[in-house]
């Protein structure tokens, strides 16, 4: 369950301390209680970013070595890291004991919860996910996406049976980022795992194009970043599907030599699970699109 391709993040974020303010909120669900980490942002209701972490780190690994804490905090949103059971998630590639839990319910209930609470706009919730937990957020806008103002996704692809019965209800702002060369969620798609014995998941271009479709969107463009740095191995190309009849592009950022890394964050081990870069900061991008988005829809000129 990519459990090697994120021990990047739990060893560097054993080194973080948690932001301040941060909270826990529990809520009663079908599964047991369930729970996950708020860190808030001011004045509320905020515009609120939900972030799903990777197979068997957890959220407290998330919330401190991510950088979506960070990038959230220096956005003004407000930043809510819950934990699948087993720190896992259903995304929908697998049989067996964890595909009887009901995680789409639950990220339901965390966002009534949060609009409850007066921590989220209900209007302006975000979802984000890396690896496992970005194919959980891609079950989440086949299958809840009228929570949600916008997605991202790091390291994931569409899971391959959730896709082919895919229906979003509404068209979203989505970003994603993959690496050309990770081993464990193939850009070309295919079997998840250096074995590929966890589930089939799309390829990388083929669910943005799919997203793009359903956003009535053109493309896509490309263009590679202009960002240059010494010892890099890495090129980073941007596609962007748009102009779209929703006025919701789709963008990816392809990571040429990239992979199984936050890109920004992480680079370990990176002779198994390939490189990561510096010349993106994925969770900063991703904040600053929402929060492009926010400032278009709220009728806002600059930043709080």
């Amino acid at each position: 369950m990519l459990r090697i391709g994120m021990w990047a993040l739990a060893l560097a974020a054993a080194l973080a301390s948690s932001p301040v303010g941060a909270s826990d909120i529990r809520i009663e669900t079908k599964d047991g209680t369930r729970a996950a980490i708020v860190v808030p942002a001011g004045p509320v209701p905020a515009p609120t970013i939900i972030v799903l972490h990777g197979a068997t780190i957890g959220a407290q690994w998330t919330m401190r070595g991510s950088g979506f804490a960070e990038a959230a905090a220096a956005h003004s949103f407000a930043a809510v890291f819950p934990d699948g059971i087993g720190r896992v998630w259903n995304d929908g590639r697998e049989a067996g004991r964890i595909s009887r839990i009901d995680d789409v319910g639950f990220l339901r209930r965390l966002v009534e919860e949060l609009i409850a609470r007066s921590i989220a706009d209900p209007t302006r919730v975000y979802l984000a996910g890396m690896s496992n937990g970005g194919m959980m957020t891609f079950r989440m806008l086949c299958e809840a996406s009228e929570l949600f103002a916008g997605a991202g996704t790091i390291i994931a692809n569409m899971p391959a049976g959730i896709g082919d019965g895919c229906h979003p209800k509404k068209p979203l702002n989505i970003v994603m980022f993959n690496g050309t060369a990770d081993p464990l969620v193939p850009y070309q798609g295919g079997g998840v795992g250096f074995a590929g014995r966890h589930g089939n998941v799309w390829p990388a271009e083929r669910t943005a194009a799919f997203l793009a479709q359903v956003n009535g969107c053109t493309g896509p463009t490309t263009r590679p970043l202009a960002t240059v740095s010494a010892g890099e191995a890495t090129k980073v190309v941007r596609l962007d599907w748009s102009p779209c009849g929703s006025g919701s592009p789709v963008t990816l950022y392809r990571v040429e030599g990239g992979g199984h890394q936050v890109f920004g964050h992480t680079n370990m081990f990176p002779a198994i699970l390939g490189p990561g870069t510096r010349l993106i900061n994925a969770p900063e991008v991703m904040l600053e699109l929402f929060a492009g988005a926010d400032r278009s829809a709220t009728g806002a000129t600059s930043r709080p």
